[in-house]
């Protein structure tokens, strides 16, 4: 079988060579430059990289990774479209082989976005870039998906086969609203493209338009539910910027009804029934840290799990009397933050509360 790695680029001068030694391997490594005034199209030659240069205008992620399709082959069996800052996993070749020789043409793989010194992964998703070379096109001005053309039935196995995106955050967002505004003209009943678009409404600041797009999202009824738990808790923020902190407080209980095994749901919740002072609900949803898992998306928030939860529930166990249970909570919160001022004075309050109800239980009897 023959293989094809392809990519857009633009200025990723300083990603060329780190390219380059991930996938050499394959039979061929294509890069369509659109416009580059870096070193890109030199470097890339110099390695043996073919390159074509395009030009797309206006500006369509899936105009340009069409045209970067197209430019393959016709003998290439295999595709896999890596990003100029992505990285394959040292023996991919094997594993994609693999796939293909039982069937599993379209599979999907893991793509680590964060992760800690010792490798260990923080943040990871599910890919699916890896596809025939016929019968496959790219869509979506941004955020766009590679398809089938038709209606054939792929089988989806998931692979052993790693991706690391090493995220170039320099890169400006220019251009990404008017992308995704256009995207859902285009296809208004897609939850993925409404979903990106309230999260971009979030990144500036727009709070009416984060809660107009929240509640359209919800009103399409599908997508992932931590997707749509984060559209609501995105609008609960919004609402809450506005100066309507009970109704930031209902969109934070829709989140968790949406996605519950989603921690940071439960946090949102938590965190506007604090500031309503509604202890109960506060305390039973901060809990839930106990027994639920952190997931390892783009949407974990660290904060709340490494904080930021068990001080909301110290706090709404300290109000309702529960005492032990707010030292407790008090202690995971200031161990996970040791230089938070607040938490420890906190903690002061909640050990002197502890004692002075055993002072007067004693007393009592």
């Amino acid at each position: 079988m023959k293989i094809a790695i392809y990519t857009i680029a633009l200025n990723e001068e300083k990603h060329v060579q780190q390219w380059f030694n991930s996938g050499r391997e394959a039979d061929l490594l294509l890069i369509a430059d659109t416009g580059s005034t870096d070193g890109t199209v030199v470097a890339a030659k110099a390695l043996g990289i073919t390159v074509i240069e395009i030009e797309v205008k206006p500006w369509r992620f899936d105009v340009a990774r069409n045209l970067s399709l197209d430019a393959l082959p016709e003998d290439i069996d295999i595709c896999i479209q890596i990003d100029m800052d992505e990285v394959l996993q040292p023996g991919w070749r094997e594993i994609v082989e693999a796939a293909f020789e039982k069937g599993n043409l379209w599979p999907t793989y893991q793509i680590v976005i964060e992760w800690g010194k010792d490798g260990e992964v923080i943040k990871s998703l599910d890919h699916f870039k890896i596809h025939p070379r016929k019968g496959f096109s790219w869509k979506y001005p941004i955020h766009e998906v590679i398809s089938p053309d038709d209606a054939t039935i792929y089988s989806r196995e998931r692979i052993p086969l790693t991706v690391w995106h090493h995220q170039d955050k320099t890169k400006s967002r220019k251009g990404y609203l008017e992308q995704l505004e256009l995207a859902v003209q285009e296809v208004p009943s897609d939850w993925r493209m409404n979903h990106y678009l309230t999260r971009e409404y979030m990144y500036t600041k727009q709070s009416e338009k984060i809660i107009h797009t929240a509640y359209k999202g919800i009103d399409l009824g599908y997508g992932w539910d931590v997707e749509r738990a984060s559209s609501c808790i995105w609008a609960a923020d919004a609402a809450h910027a506005l100066g309507y902190t009970y109704w930031a407080y209902e969109w934070a209980i829709k989140a968790s009804e949406l996605a519950p095994t989603f921690y940071e749901a439960w946090h949102s919740r938590a965190h506007y029934a604090h500031l309503l002072e509604k202890w109960r609900d506060c305390f039973d949803s901060a809990k839930k840290i106990d027994r639920l898992t952190k997931q390892t998306h783009h949407l974990v928030n660290p904060a709340v799990w490494s904080w930021w939860g068990f001080d909301l529930a110290a706090l709404s166990a300290h109000k309702l009397g529960r005492h032990e249970l707010a030292l407790y909570y008090g202690r995971l919160a200031l161990m996970a933050d040791p230089e938070n001022e607040r938490l420890a004075r906190n903690l002061t309050y909640y050990e002197a509360a502890l004692l002075a109800s055993k002072v007067s239980t004693s007393a009592q009897m």
